[in-house]
């Protein structure tokens, strides 16, 4: 059988290897070079799968296609193609070099010895007759099947009629209306986000990066995949200073730090936390530094706790610099090996499906098993 793949990412180059086996297979890329998303995944490091469940990773269920093809499977795939890998504390898997760039070769080497052609050009249209007939900016050839992997781009599923969710942006830093400049680049970790949207709340626990208007950070990464299925940007968001403890806890060790000899609010707050973040909340309060601790009374201390505890952002948009989309051909649409119900031999997989997971190595298991399913199916 005659197979053009489209695309040529991490679902791309592995349906690639597993339609080979006795199929012609040649992957459409556009880019310069192959597997280009793969090397900026898991900053540089690649984190292939992950060996926890998958039960609330995704936007929607996809059990029945992990019992087909388990993580266990994607990690001894890799392994056979030459790839050591580790597994961290968290069950994120990597490749032992720790470099993206490990992945991108094995597969490069796996494809060259099962003879897959590799075209560098954009597929600008597929004409569906009794063959499908694949016109990029170079030329026109005709395949027997077409696996779709073109990840967040919709212009060839425009063109094709082919019904879909819109894209949105998922896995994403997210703009705030305060001003956060004076806290850029600071770190908070072992907080609890909570975001408040249509009346729902989620909650991510972890690490917080500040950026000069907004919030990035795994934590925040998370958060946003809820804002990028419902696509709406708009909302609130609460990080929890102390986790670990209660309000009351929070306003009794505050309030046993009243008999330090502290002279002012500042020194009050000296040894909480971090100095950029003791004066953000002092200014978020309107109170000033210099106040003498004797003024301090049981409602000042409670308004400090409060605001420990839920330090309040409202998220007015996003930065452009997304790992995934949300989005894309609906699950409903396709067979159990991701075969358009609607045209025979037309495929579709990896990010261009409306599955996408939170961080943690879950949008590249996906990628993965869809790969495999549909490069396999005859």
């Amino acid at each position: 059988m005659k197979i053009a793949i489209i695309g040529a990412g991490a679902s791309g180059l592995v349906a690639g290897l597993c339609a080979s086996k006795n199929n012609d297979v040649t992957i459409y890329c556009a880019d310069e070079k192959i597997g280009k998303k793969i090397l900026v995944t898991g900053n540089g490091r690649c984190n292939l799968t992950n060996t926890q469940g998958f039960d609330t990773a995704y936007n929607q269920d996809v059990s029945k296609f992990f019992e087909k093809i388990s993580n266990l499977d994607i990690i001894k795939f890799f392994n056979n193609l030459g790839l050591e890998i580790y597994v961290d504390e968290e069950g994120r898997v990597y490749p032992l070099s720790n470099s993206a760039q490990s992945v991108v070769e094995v597969l490069t080497n796996a494809l060259a010895k099962d003879n897959v052609n590799i075209k560098f050009e954009k597929v600008e249209d597929i004409k569906i007759d009794n063959r499908f007939n694949v016109i990029t900016n170079l030329s026109n050839e005709e395949y027997d099947k077409v696996i779709i992997a073109t990840g967040s781009e919709n212009v060839l599923l425009d063109k094709m009629k082919i019904k879909y969710k819109p894209f949105s942006p998922s896995l994403v830093a997210l703009k705030t209306k305060e001003n956060t400049k004076e806290l850029s680049g600071l770190r908070l970790t072992n907080v609890k986000v909570t975001l408040d949207v249509d009346n729902k709340k989620y909650t991510e626990f972890g690490e917080v990066l500040f950026k000069d208007k907004g919030l990035s950070g795994i934590c925040i990464f998370n958060i946003s995949a809820y804002l990028a299925r419902k696509n709406n940007f708009n909302a609130k968001i609460y990080i929890d200073l102390l986790p670990k403890f209660t309000y009351e806890n929070v306003v009794i060790m505050l309030t046993n730090r009243l008999k330090l000899n502290f002279k002012n609010i500042s020194e009050f707050m000296t040894g909480l936390f971090n100095k950029k973040i003791n004066k953000y909340l002092l200014k978020n309060l309107n109170l000033d530094e210099q106040k003498n601790i004797k003024e301090l009374n049981s409602n000042i201390i409670e308004k400090i706790a409060k605001i420990i505890k839920n330090l309040p952002f409202n998220v007015v948009g996003y930065y452009e610099n997304y790992q995934v989309k949300s989005g894309g051909v609906r699950l409903c649409d396709l067979t159990e090996n991701f075969e358009y119900k609607e045209i025979k031999n037309l495929y579709f997989i990896g990010e261009v499906v409306d599955v996408d997971g939170l961080c943690g190595g879950y949008n590249l298991s996906w990628a993965f098993v869809s790969a495999m399913l549909a490069g396999e199916d005859d």
